[in-house]
Formats: C-alpha cells, sequence, structure tokens
C-alpha cells in the first residue's frame, strides 16, 4: 500500500487564540495575586504650604527695591471652618465668626449671602478642614463653593484649603 501524502495548501495559518488568553489570564491572576507594595508606596503624604492672600494683578509690580514700604494689595479672604464628626461627615461649618452650623443647605445660603451680596469685597474662601473630615463631605463643599457667585457676577475660582490648626 501506498501512502498519499496531503498536499499541503499554501494560505491562511490560523492561530488558536483561546490558548494564549489562557495564559494571558493566569499571569494577570498571579501578578494580582502576589503583588505585595511596600507600605510607602500606598501612602501619598500631601504637605501643602500655607495659605497667603493672593496679590491683586499689578499689585506686586512695583519698582520700589524695599518690598515692605509699598504695601501689596490683597484680596479681601474668607475664612470658613469645617470641623469633621467623629464619623467623619461634616460636624460644623463655620464662617468667620458666625454661628457654626452643620447643615450643608444653611452654609450654601450662607455663602451666597455673604459673596453676593452687592458691595461684598470677599475674592477668595480659605476653607480650614478637620484632619478626620471624608473626602466624600470634602468634595461636597467645594461643590457648594464652585457654585456660589460673587458680587461681581463671577464664580467664586480662588479657593484654598487647609488643615485645622492645632488647638482651635
Amino acid at each position: 500500500m501506498r501512502r498519499r501524502r496531503k498536499k499541503h495548501v499554501q494560505g491562511e495559518v490560523e492561530l488558536n487564540l483561546a490558548a494564549m488568553l489562557d495564559m494571558a489570564f493566569q499571569l494577570l491572576a498571579f501578578f494580582i495575586l502576589t503583588f505585595r507594595p511596600a507600605p510607602t508606596e500606598g501612602f501619598i503624604a500631601l504637605r501643602m504650604p500655607p495659605p497667603q492672600a493672593t496679590t491683586k494683578p499689578g499689585g506686586a509690580a512695583s519698582t520700589d527695591p524695599n518690598p515692605a514700604s509699598a504695601p501689596m494689595e490683597r484680596l479681601e479672604t474668607l475664612m470658613v471652618t469645617i470641623k469633621s464628626s467623629a464619623e467623619g461627615g461634616v460636624g460644623s461649618i463655620q464662617i468667620e465668626e458666625s454661628a457654626p452650623s452643620a447643615n450643608l443647605s444653611e452654609f450654601e445660603q450662607q455663602l451666597n449671602t455673604l459673596l453676593g451680596a452687592p458691595g461684598s469685597n470677599f475674592e477668595q474662601v480659605i476653607l480650614q478642614v478637620g484632619s478626620g473630615l471624608h473626602y466624600d463631605s470634602l468634595v461636597r463643599i467645594l461643590d457648594i463653593c464652585s457654585r456660589v457667585k460673587l458680587a461681581s457676577g463671577e464664580q467664586l475660582t480662588k479657593l484654598s484649603i487647609t488643615e485645622v490648626p492645632e488647638g482651635t
């Protein structure tokens, strides 16, 4: 008996992708299950400089070599102190020396009244935030601040966040 040889047809080559996908998922699972980051990789320390009043455009452009002799024109600043509750939510919000409130809608009304009033000179807000405040609560407060309109009709764009000083 004679064996017949099959003629190889030149043309398309089919690759079995299922085996490659299996291997890719196995490698992915291996790296996910064995990855142990160093403790310092998961911690990002945000140490920002303390807030300082921003100068108005052209206010700092002085040719006087002695900067103490020429007073810089500073922006009017509104200080807002936010203390956290034991659960990480908003415990109290105090605008300047007013009575503290725990209600965000009341805070928004007070902020609109202070910043949007005709003749109001406030151009920047500094939020002093308690260290225990959760991020989602801070984002809600930032959202409120972003909706506020100044007396000039512009949105509030100068906003700083600092930690509440110890002892307050």
